[in-house]
């Protein structure tokens, strides 16, 4: 029997093209853990579309023409979709040739075909394979972009959400922090891609994550970045990023921040009810007092700015350091705040913080 009468066999009995498609798919599984991810019956219908086509192509040796191709990339397009990475696709075509040819070429020499048909055989395959692999992988590239920004905004946003590591080329056992920021004009996510940083585009923020205590330079932007944790609790890193990102705006700051660096700063620049409450106590009565007021509150300012030391606060704002004591004791007759309780500087301190946003 010929290489052509096994062919004929597969392509007119289903029942043997599905056994051989179900060998595939279990070689798949087992040499590219990626597919892992991918449903059964939605791997064997896409193993089964590719395998029929390029059976009909081995009898009558011809290669795809466009419109095949397209067929078949279209299922390389999916896998891009489904979070599956180009050299996971490319791998996976590549064990299931083997696999088809082992089959092919045991079935057709045990049935008498000459060993100069089976190396024209097993040419012909490899010459079909990188036909179609090089479609294949120029298609899932096309469709990598958004495919990549929509694994990292699952990965972020979604628990449970971390069999899409793979497709990042992430470690799914190790620790990341998700990161959340706003560009510097003139600069493009893949700046930051360029320096090895996992980024996408998130309408007005860009969305990522870090494995460790990454620094991201002031001039790229402004950045929240959360806790470190395991993969499937990125989530949680990812709302602890956003509140950290919108406190570093309110303050104007640059560059990335985390809660250990922002601290009680983070809490004032976002607790705007307590603000409220002490601007009540505190600048409302500095307020009705009209420009004296905001004299003696830009005072009160400087002298915590010096570190509470009289001279340097005074020197900053070019007064006298008997104008500046004077105008220290109008705020607390003023405002009942003394600048003595700890209590009461601490308060002092917070409405420093908002006053930057």
């Amino acid at each position: 029997m010929t290489v052509r009468a096994v062919l004929d066999n597969l392509a007119g009995q289903p029942a043997r093209l599905d056994a051989l498609v179900d060998r595939l798919v279990a070689r798949i599984r087992a040499a590219v853990p990626e597919y892992a991810t991918i449903p059964d019956h939605v791997l064997r219908r896409g193993n089964r579309q590719i395998v029929a086509v390029a059976v009909g192509h081995l009898r009558d040796g011809c290669l795809p023409d466009a419109a095949e191709l397209h067929e078949i990339t279209e299922i390389g397009v999916d896998r891009a979709r489904q979070g599956i990475s180009v050299a996971a696709v490319l791998a996976a075509y590549r064990v299931s040739g083997e696999e088809f040819w082992k089959v092919l070429s045991a079935e057709a020499h045990g049935r008498g075909a000459s060993d100069a048909a089976l190396l024209s055989t097993v040419e012909f395959i490899w010459q079909w394979l990188d036909v179609v692999t090089v479609a294949a992988a120029a298609a899932h590239r096309e469709a990598e972009p958004g495919s990549y920004g929509v694994a990292l905004r699952a990965l972020l946003t979604r628990p449970g959400a971390d069999t899409y590591l793979w497709q990042l080329g992430l470690d799914p056992a190790g620790r990341y922090a998700a990161v959340r920021g706003r560009l510097a004009p003139g600069i493009t996510v893949s700046t930051l891609r360029e320096r090895g940083l996992v980024m996408a585009v998130d309408n007005r923020e860009v969305l990522g994550l870090v494995s460790g205590p990454d620094v991201i330079e002031p001039r790229f932007g402004t950045f929240g970045i959360g806790p470190l944790v395991a993969a499937a609790d990125l989530h949680t890193s990812y709302l602890t990023a956003g509140r950290v990102l919108a406190a570093a705006v309110r303050l104007g700051l640059t560059g990335s921040h985390r809660l250990d660096t922002l601290r009680l700063t983070y809490v004032a620049a976002t607790d705007q009810q307590m603000t409220h409450v002490l601007s009540s106590r505190i600048l409302a009565p500095l307020s009705a007092k009209g420009p004296y007021g905001a004299d003696i509150w830009r005072s009160v300012v400087s002298y915590m700015d010096s570190r509470m030391c009289v001279a340097e606060a005074a020197a900053a704002l070019h007064v006298h350091p008997n104008t500046l004591r004077h105008r220290l004791a109008q705020f607390t007759a003023l405002t009942g705040v003394s600048l003595r309780d700890p209590a009461d500087l601490a308060e002092i301190w917070w409405l420093t913080v908002a006053g930057r946003q």
